[in-house]
Parts: structure tokens; sequence; C-alpha cells
């Protein structure tokens, strides 16, 4: 992926996350960088990097080894030989199943683009020649037809399709089913790209929890008043740490606070679909300045809802 987190933000911000393995390459002088994560079971060596790449081979369970490539193209039309120049470099310490994903900064047609500067035809034909000397063809995709917004209002909107995924015969047979999804974001100009090479269904329960103070309450308003009202009708005849004690079992046993507790808990899915949903449709709105403005609010709504499911997940 695209990252702006050096090692330290790495630390810091994706600590719980479930890829033990990582690998980040970080532009010396600011800006952008690279990072790609794994877990433990998966097989993934490192072969090569850049600032603007990373080249890994992969092995699957049956021993079906292929090559990804993590890209990030030149955004500069100055620059885009560079990135042409990158691709065929790579190329040749390809030699069976590739694939190849990430943010090109190109089109491969007009339709890519919506905005009142077209993009040259001539980085468009470039591309398309690139990915047929290859024989890389891109994997379409499900969602928005576009991956990056400037979020500009009115007539400065930009919006482009600079992310996708490429891939040559070798791979794609072997994995017939894939697909891509272009996963909406609110937080960013950029929407992810989520490459689904194999399907597969999981079901995964919740069981029954021991009452326990949860760190969401905290974002309650009327959290303070429940709590307090509870600790004080919580009488008992102990004193000291005895009485401590005894209203802190008091508290959790009593129901008002359990009901409380459950439903204001357990992350709302349903509201947090429905403002996701108003947030994506206002995003591919008029980009008007009051759209813009209704945006930016929901949008603080849907960060409150995230939190609070995030806190509850942790």
């Amino acid at each position: 992926m695209e990252t702006c987190l050096d090692r330290e933000g790495f630390d810091k911000h994706c600590r719980k996350l479930p890829f033990p393995n990582k690998f980040s390459v970080k532009k010396p002088h600011g800006g952008g960088g690279l990072s790609l994560f794994w877990k433990l079971e998966v097989k993934m060596d490192l072969i090569n990097f850049t600032d603007n790449h990373i080249l890994a081979r992969a092995v699957e369970e049956d021993g079906f080894a292929w090559m990804l490539t993590c890209f990030y193209g030149w955004p500069e039309a100055s620059k885009k030989p560079k990135s042409w120049a990158l691709l065929a470099h790579l190329r040749s310490f390809v030699d069976g199943p590739w694939c190849c994903v990430g943010d090109f900064n190109a089109i491969l047609h007009s339709s890519e683009k919506q905005s009142k500067f077209p993009s040259p035809l001539k980085h468009m034909d470039e591309f398309r020649r690139l990915l047929d000397d290859y024989s890389l063809v891109d994997l379409g995709f499900v969602g928005n037809p576009f991956t990056w917004n400037n979020k500009r209002s009115e007539f400065e909107n930009t919006k482009e399709r600079l992310e996708r995924v490429v891939a040559n015969m070798r791979w794609r047979e072997k994995f017939q089913a894939c697909s891509v999804t272009h996963i909406f974001s609110h937080a960013s100009d950029h929407w992810p790209l989520l490459l689904q090479a194999i399907l597969a269904l999981r079901c995964c329960g919740r069981s029954t929890r021991l009452f326990r103070f949860e760190k969401a309450w905290l974002m309650r308003d009327d959290y303070e008043k429940v709590i307090n009202d509870t600790w004080c009708s919580a009488g008992t005849s102990e004193s000291g740490l005895r009485c401590m004690k005894e209203k802190i079992r008091r508290c959790g046993r009593f129901v008002g606070v359990q009901a409380w507790g459950t439903s204001n808990t357990h992350p709302d899915v349903e509201e947090i679909k429905k403002v996701q949903k108003m947030v994506e449709e206002l995003s591919m709105a008029e980009p008007t300045v009051e759209n813009k403005s209704e945006f930016l609010a929901i949008s603080k709504i849907l960060d409150d809802l995230l939190l609070k499911q995030e806190i509850y997940w942790a």
C-alpha cells in the first residue's frame, strides 16, 4: 500500500494489525512511501525495491509461485517515461505468473478521468502499449469507477482511476475467480483496492462475555451520570477497601448498568452502513460548495461511529 507513515508511525498506528511481517520503503525527504504486510502463514520473499516499487515472490500452499509487484508511478507528466522504464526493468525479473497492483498515476481510457483538464492521448497510448507488450491485462473492478478525488468544489474537481490491478495470463489462469473492489474511504483522497484471489466464507461468532467496564462508554454523553447514580445507589455496610470492592461488585451486577452498557457498547453496524452510504453518495455527487460542506459534516459523524467500533473490537 501507499503510505505517508514512517517506521515509528507504523509501530504506533498499525501495531494491532494481524500482519506480523511487514516491509516499508520511506522516501528520504518526506512525501509518500510503500509498505507490504503479510500474515505469518504466508510464504513471501522480498526480491528488490526502490522508492517506487516492491517486488516479492509469493508461494501458495500447493507450491504455486508467482511474482507480486507493488507499484507507484511518478505523478508528474514529464516523468511518465521513468514509470514505464521501471516496469520494463521489473519485467526482467519475472518468469512466470505475475500480478502488479498499485497507483500507476496513469489511465488507459479517457472515460477513466472526469475533469475539465483531459489527459493527453499520448500518455494513455503509452500505458496501453506497455501493458500489451508485457501481456498484462487489467482485472477490472467492482464499485465506483474512480479511485482518486482531489475533493475540490465544482469545476476544480477532478476524479481519476489511478489505482488498478493487472496480471498476465498464467496468474489469471490460476486465480480465475479473482475480483477487484474499490473500497470507499471518506478519510483519504484515494480509494483502497481489495484484490480477492481466493474466496472463502468465514463464520465467526462472539461468545457471551462477563460484565466488564468498556472504554467505549467514556464516549457517551450520559456515561458519568449513569455510573455516578449507580455507584451512589449501591449502598453497603462495609468500609474502606471492602466498601469500594462491594460497590464495584454491585455496580457490575446491577441490571440497569448491564442493560445500558449492552445498548451503548456494541457498534451500531446498520447505522455505520447508513452513514457510509450517505458519505459515499456525497463523494460522487456534483462537487458543489454545499455538497462539500455536508460531506465534511457527515464524515465527522462517520469518524465517531468508526472510532467507537474500533474501541469495541480492540
